[in-house]
């Protein structure tokens, strides 16, 4: 479900095609060092580009997990790029994740440090759980968060303005394939339904964000229906885009 809909956007994210960025330990002063000034508000359709093609933007919440190096594999395999929303904890698990998806030019988001729903939380809780994995990222790869994404997309005024303190713009979604509900199975029901839902709501937008995940446990249906998905925007003339504002 999707949060509080505050200060919602069309599709104002910039095209992106590298992750470099430079860090900084000045985080009180300037947040996410290296990121171009990000916008108040909310976005939730992918960028735009010229000539009025379709485009999408894949993104993949809840890693680094034991599906990252399969879903690393199929979005080079077919030359697509995709934003990876981290959770900072889970960073922590596989910082060799990290490095490969910023090494492999995707754009690595914030997710926030362990998942909690951000409204529920003071400013400085908020704060803290955006600042932990900017920190942890610079860490690891030596470039800033660009892009946030609030867990269970909920958000209020304070995570916009807090967000934007820092330098990330807060990247929603328009297409939820509901991937997490596999709980881990690999069955063709749940591969069938990923796969369908990602063309049955996507494919009826110009320019969606589609949702999907890479948690903790293996996600052996996200896998299986990530190729045909793909190849489903290919063929209907999406190009695919990462982005920040």
């Amino acid at each position: 479900l999707l949060g509080v809909a505050v200060g919602v956007a069309g599709p104002v994210l910039a095209r992106a095609s590298t992750v470099g960025r430079s860090a900084s330990p000045e985080l009180a002063a300037g947040g996410a060092s290296g990121c171009p000034a990000a916008t108040y508000g909310a976005n939730f359709y992918a960028p735009s580009v010229p000539g009025g093609r379709k485009t999408v933007a894949l993104t993949f919440d809840d890693g680094p997990g034991p599906s990252t190096a399969s879903i690393l594999s199929i979005l080079e395999t077919y030359g697509v790029r995709a934003t990876f929303f981290n959770i900072g904890q889970e960073e922590v698990s596989w910082p060799s994740d990290v490095k490969a998806e910023a090494q492999a030019g995707f754009l690595v988001g914030n997710h926030t440090w362990d998942h909690p729903d951000m409204t529920q939380l003071s400013s400085a809780e908020q704060a803290a759980e955006m600042d932990k994995v900017i920190t942890k990222q610079q860490s690891l790869v030596g470039t800033s968060p660009c892009v946030f994404r609030p867990p269970y997309g909920d958000y209020d005024s304070t995570t916009l303005s807090l967000a934007q303190q820092r330098s990330m713009s807060v990247w929603m979604w328009s297409v939820d394939t509901e991937d997490w509900e596999a709980d881990g199975s690999s069955s063709s029901y749940w591969v069938n339904r990923i796969i369908s839902l990602a063309e049955s709501e996507g494919g009826a937008l110009g320019h969606p964000v589609v949702l999907m995940h890479n948690q903790a446990i293996r996600m052996p249906a996200t896998v299986a229906a990530l190729p045909v998905v793909i190849k489903y925007f290919e063929s209907h003339g999406y190009t695919f885009e990462i982005g920040r504002a």
